[in-house]
């Protein structure tokens, strides 16, 4: 595992494979080049007219034994005024792929700036730039870099402390992606139950419902989609327990369809193969509750993951089927490809009506509308309750996993209105994506919920803003910016 550490060690006296300095435009670095051998200055200065109002530039300066560091490595990082916590991700994403090509196995890195945001970001960019997902791959493809050492000229414990903290989000991060990377004939439903119940047993209580317990509580919704195929579907229940207060708890709900074919109402060839990322509100779920069990907050978190493959068979559920819902609601069924809602609401239902929590948070690859409206970069987050989706927003901010608020009006609810039941499935093709965020609102009562349709995020996919820290495949959207909102919010 890739180990990162703050370090007090002068940059003049640092023995490093490569040491990284970087250059904001205009900037005075008297105080840095002063103990640096006198070429090198040079070298540096020259560096610094010629490319520092570039972002990203990079030139490479071997110290010739003049300096224990044995290359130096001179970044551009532009206006000062314009840096930030991203651009600190993405420069030291973009480090990371440069040094990757030379099979570095260390290096040294003097921060950009010295406040916590920017060390955190540091950290998060190196960590996340440094996967990709090779499993399948003969020959490996990984990163080899080992330690990285961020040089602070003082306060080392408490930037360990910060360092510490967002490895391991960023590794959570890269935990999910390796599951969400999984190819359905390997991630059924089991497959990904059985990952939950190996997730630290000391800190995590995890149970598993089967089809046969499912159908004994009324969950018609998640067994109703996943009859149409032979891998059945599992409920993944894990319990983090932080606190002895009793406290009702944060509810976390994440929707985990290991295939979506779309079943009878069967989708289009084209880009079938990315349905293998449905599961990734799912994992993500996964992947923050294991961030906590390392972490070990002291909050009373509980997180629903229920997964199923949807599938065409002559045992499939079909347009026109009424469902009786955990909550006994009847939902006519016009889609099985709008099948992540019902597989959701019944998890939010059963969640909600047996821990009673204080608040709840999905995550799922909802809709396609979702994507039409926002597009590959932005999120959408729709809810009952605004302070709570204020908060999460907030949070989303400083980690840049962008979201935006959609409007849950009374017109959307007549959408979903049916002639033959309670409900129907989907609300036609105006507002998709907040039509089936209405839908869900069924069922979750008055518990202050927020919803987050992670669709066009959850995978780099057409659109996609190429970023260092984000590797092609999942992208682990949204786990970094839930993690921190727990931790901060809910001590």
């Amino acid at each position: 595992m890739l180990r990162i550490r703050a370090d007090e060690t002068k940059i003049e006296k640092k023995n490093s494979q490569v040491l990284v300095i970087g250059y904001f435009e205009d900037e005075d670095y008297s105080q840095i080049f002063h103990s640096l051998n006198k070429e090198i200055v040079k070298a540096g200065r020259h560096f610094l007219d010629k490319y520092s109002s570039k972002f990203g530039c990079m030139s490479e300066l071997n110290t010739l034994s003049k300096m224990p560091a044995q290359n130096i490595l001179f970044v551009g990082l532009a206006k000062k005024t314009d840096f930030n916590a991203e651009k600190a991700r993405i420069i030291s994403g973009k480090i990371v792929q440069y040094l990757k090509e030379f099979d570095i196995k260390e290096f040294s890195i003097v921060p950009f700036d010295l406040s916590d945001e920017i060390i955190e970001a540091i950290t998060e960019g190196i960590i996340l730039s440094s996967y990709s997902f090779d499993k399948y791959k003969t020959k490996s493809e990984k990163n080899h870099l080992q330690t990285v050492a961020i040089l602070c000229n003082s306060k080392s414990k408490h930037f360990q402390t910060i360092i510490d903290r967002a490895s391991i989000i960023s590794e959570t991060v890269n935990f999910a992606r390796d599951i969400s990377n999984l190819p359905p004939n390997e991630c059924t439903p089991e497959y990904l139950a059985k990952i939950a119940i190996n997730i630290n047993k000391k800190a995590i209580e995890t149970k598993i419902i089967d089809l046969k317990k499912m159908k004994l509580l009324g969950l018609n919704g998640i067994t109703s989609v996943g009859r149409g195929s032979k891998n059945q579907p599992k409920l993944i229940i894990m319990e983090y327990h932080g606190n002895k207060n009793n406290e009702n708890p944060i509810l976390l709900v994440g929707k985990a369809v290991t295939f979506d074919s779309g079943g009878i109402s069967i989708k289009p060839s084209e880009r079938m193969e990315d349905m293998k990322f449905d599961k990734c509100g799912g994992v993500n779920i996964i992947a923050i509750m294991k961030a906590l069990s390392i972490l070990k907050p002291n909050i009373y978190v509980i997180g629903i993951v229920p997964s199923v493959e949807n599938m065409p068979s002559d045992s499939s559920y079909k347009p026109s089927d009424i469902i009786e819902m955990h909550n006994q609601k009847k939902v006519e069924v016009l889609n099985t490809d709008a099948e992540g809602r019902l597989i959701l609401a019944d998890a939010l239902s059963y969640g909600i009506s047996t821990y009673k929590p204080k608040l709840a948070i999905d995550m799922a690859t909802l809709t396609g509308a979702c994507v039409i409206a926002l597009g590959s970069n932005v999120a959408g987050i729709i809810g009952t309750n605004s302070e709570l989706i204020k908060k999460i927003i907030d949070h989303s901010n400083n980690t840049d996993e962008k979201l935006w608020e959609l409007p849950l009006f009374e017109e959307f609810h007549e959408q979903i209105k049916s002639n033959s039941a309670d409900i129907k499935n989907i609300g036609g093709r105006s507002g998709g994506a907040i039509t089936a965020a209405a839908f869900l609102s069924n069922f979750v009562g008055d518990v202050p919920w927020a919803h987050i349709d992670i669709a066009g995020t959850a995978w780099n996919q057409e659109g996609t803003l190429s970023k260092s820290y984000n590797p092609k495949g999942a992208t682990g959207f949204g786990i970094r910016t839930i993690i921190k909102f727990l931790l901060v919010n809910l001590k």
